[in-house]
């Protein structure tokens, strides 16, 4: 499954994220053939140096258990750090050898195909209804539809159909976002009593 759990070359298009710190928004994500996941995205508070923040990804499935990433990206949308954490486990951090990912920018002519614009529709999600764009995006041989609207935080994204997986907008907010990492707990030098 691609993480976030959205079909292969279906973010890109959409851009950078947008928004400001606080903003989230949560998805259902049905995937034929997997159990259903229930996705946070949230762009949490504050807003670093250089314009960087971080964006957490949370996904919780009925049979998985919890799972998070908090990643600090640039206002390309370029990935500096990764921190990865399940339920129960202290977070870890993943690198790649001390250098910054490529922005989804530079990865958007390579991978992601073509996006097509369809016009637009007024399309109804648990969040509610909204006026939105519908585009189709083409990327490694296989057609994925999407729904987006500029009032919905990070991409606009209400809705998307691919062959295999359906992902619909449930909540949404332009505040109120929070960490699932659990806080710090000492500096490392403390020792078992």
């Amino acid at each position: 499954m691609p993480f976030p759990p959205f079909e292969a070359g279906f973010v890109a298009p959409l851009g950078p994220v947008r928004g400001k710190a606080g903003s989230w928004a949560e998805y259902l994500v049905r995937t034929r053939g997997e159990q259903d996941l229930r996705v946070r995205l949230a762009l949490l508070p504050p807003v670093l140096e250089g314009g960087r923040s971080w964006l957490e990804v949370t996904a919780l499935g009925a049979l998985a258990l919890p799972f998070a990433a908090r990643l600090l990206v640039d206002p390309e949308g370029g990935v500096e750090r990764v921190l990865i954490y399940a339920l129960g486990q202290a977070p870890i951090e993943l690198t790649a050898a001390g250098r910054r990912a490529a922005s989804p920018a530079s990865k958007r002519t390579a991978t992601a195909g073509r996006t097509v614009r369809l016009g637009s529709a007024s399309v109804v999600v648990p969040a509610g209804s909204f006026h939105a764009e519908e585009l189709r995006v083409i990327a490694a041989g296989q057609a994925t539809r999407v729904w987006r609207a500029p009032e919905v935080p990070l991409w606009g994204l209400l809705r998307s159909e691919g062959p295999r997986q359906t992902v619909e907008l449930t909540a949404c907010g332009d505040h109120g976002a929070r960490s699932v990492f659990p806080d710090a707990q000492g500096n490392g030098s403390e020792s078992a009593k």
